[in-house]
């Protein structure tokens, strides 16, 4: 039986009571709740051990099978166990996961290994031992009905009460992205100080200083190429004491809004009405996105979303910056002959 369909909560309560599967998939682009489940998981093995990461895409499948295969050391505790993290799977070769196909059947009692994909073909071999012996979950944006279910669980990991008016706010300022969303609540956090409410006025005060302004004014100066004028607001949004992970956050919600009317447009769908539907955003937003579209190629905009993959990667294991890992070979890129 395939363990998909399996929610974090679920995995939570399990991991509360004792009980840990030998595989996690996390399978999904929404950093947030990837990350959630990678901390649960990741504590409930701190004392364990110990833990190795690896990166798909730069897999060696036999270095992985050993760190997997190894015994427990002779001063071992009974019944101690460890976590190894290999992120981007999906873009291991096939020779890797050749070699951990014998692991994937036979896993050790020992040992929980935590996988994470942007995602995955689950007709593949791999995926369906994999899913069978452990859990899979998929971490994607909430729909507009579930935006309600995250105020309660942003207010716990808060400390703070954040009221309704208050969280309307944050969900639409943060243009829909729970990354961005929980960037935006810890500002506002550290803004209300020792008070344990947070007011629908806090969060227009902290918008009033202009900073998310400079964000997606950041944003629209990468995607019109305009090197220059973004590399200064870049380093102003940093001065100012702005997020990295925010503003790629950022990034990649408006980068994957262009490709995406880009293909739109291919197909002949050019109503704007049609097209903000499509996109999940409001009417009065699409000449921009299409001024966006303009200056990019559908190989710049592939690029550019690979870059921002690498990129997010590099900003979770302190491997590299926004900067040198996306700004630099983006707008290293030739520009649009039409741009």
């Amino acid at each position: 039986m395939k363990n998909t369909g399996v929610t974090a909560s679920q995995i939570f309560r399990e991991l509360d009571q004792g009980k840990w599967k030998p595989f996690y998939l996390i399978v999904g682009e929404e950093a947030f709740q990837a990350g959630e489940i990678f901390d649960r998981v990741k504590a409930f093995f701190a004392s364990g051990l110990g833990y190795e990461s690896f990166d798909g895409e730069y897999l060696d499948g036999a270095a992985l099978l050993s760190s997997l295969q190894e015994m427990p050391g002779l001063f071992a505790a009974e019944g101690e166990s460890k976590l190894i993290y290999c992120s981007r799977i999906d873009k291991a070769s096939s020779g890797a996961l050749e070699i951990l196909e014998p692991y994937f059947q036979d896993p050790s009692p020992t040992t929980c290994l935590l996988l994470t994909a942007a995602k995955v073909d689950r007709r593949k071999a791999w995926v369906k031992v994999v899913e069978s012996k452990g859990y899979s979950v998929e971490v994607n944006e909430p729909y507009d009905r579930d935006w309600p279910k995250w105020q309660g669980y942003i207010s716990k990991k808060l400390g703070k009460k954040i009221d309704t008016d208050a969280w309307e706010l944050l969900v639409e300022s943060s243009g829909r992205s729970l990354s961005v969303l929980w960037a935006e609540a810890q500002k506002a956090s550290l803004y209300v100080g020792e008070r344990t409410e947070i007011h629908r006025e806090d969060m227009a005060q902290l918008a009033s200083f202009g900073g998310d302004t400079d964000v997606f004014a950041f944003a629209e100066e990468v995607l019109c190429r305009r090197g220059a004028s973004a590399l200064y607001r870049f380093h102003r949004l940093l001065k100012s004491g702005e997020n990295e992970v925010k503003i790629h956050s950022i990034l990649v919600r408006q980068f994957r809004i262009v490709d995406l009317c880009a293909r739109l447009t291919r197909q002949g769908i050019t109503d704007a009405k049609t097209l903000a539907s499509q996109l999940g955003t409001h009417p009065f937003f699409v000449p921009q996105i299409l001024g966006q579209m303009k200056h990019q190629t559908m190989e710049q905009l592939n690029q550019a979303i690979h870059l921002l993959a690498e990129t997010d990667f590099r900003l979770k294991t302190g491997g590299g910056h926004l900067f040198e890992t996306f700004l630099l070979p983006y707008f290293s890129m030739p520009r649009h002959p039409q741009a």
